[in-house]
């Protein structure tokens, strides 16, 4: 019974000392991603609503493009970009040719909760893609969620940058 527990805190602080090791290079290719996706949309003064730690839900259908995985999710005035953490893969979708918003959650709610969006691709037709955000109404109000006729919610300064 010793050596179980033994072992099983050495592997447990092997554990902890690969995170530590591994948390500067995690933090370096988010910050990649963030500046990637701020220099897609043209640098940070043309950003509208950026969150690093939107996590990708792919694409329906598969082939149009969406990626899976923890990156950075960025809107301007023209497109929707995502960039993948690993990798750096991007995903570029023209606010143009966006049709419909939507969400996974109660929309009023800073809970975190899926954004998905439908949009026309030029080669499949109707598509969607979807993105978890840890507080869903920045991306909805920017996007242009229906919020009916209630309106949109009230958002601080910080949250509507």
């Amino acid at each position: 019974m010793t050596a179980v527990v033994i072992v099983l805190v050495v592997v447990l602080a092997a554990g902890v000392v690969a995170l530590l090791a591994l948390n500067p290079v995690i933090a370096r290719k988010s910050q990649e991603a963030v500046d990637q996706c701020r220099a897609e949309l043209g640098g940070a003064d043309q950003v509208r609503v950026l969150d690093s730690r939107a996590v990708g839900f792919a694409s329906d259908p598969e082939e149009a493009g969406g990626l899976r995985g923890q990156g950075c999710l960025g809107a301007s005035a023209t497109e929707l970009v995502f960039v993948t953490t690993a990798g750096h893969k991007m995903l570029r979708i023209p606010r143009s040719a966006i049709t419909k918003v939507d969400t996974s959650g109660d929309p009023r709610s800073e809970a975190k909760a899926t954004v998905i969006v439908t949009f026309t691709h030029p080669q499949h037709g109707e598509a969607t893609a979807s993105w978890r955000v840890p507080d869903p109404r920045p991306w909805l109000v920017e996007l242009g969620y229906d919020w009916g006729p209630e309106g949109p919610p009230a958002l601080s300064a910080n949250e509507s940058s």
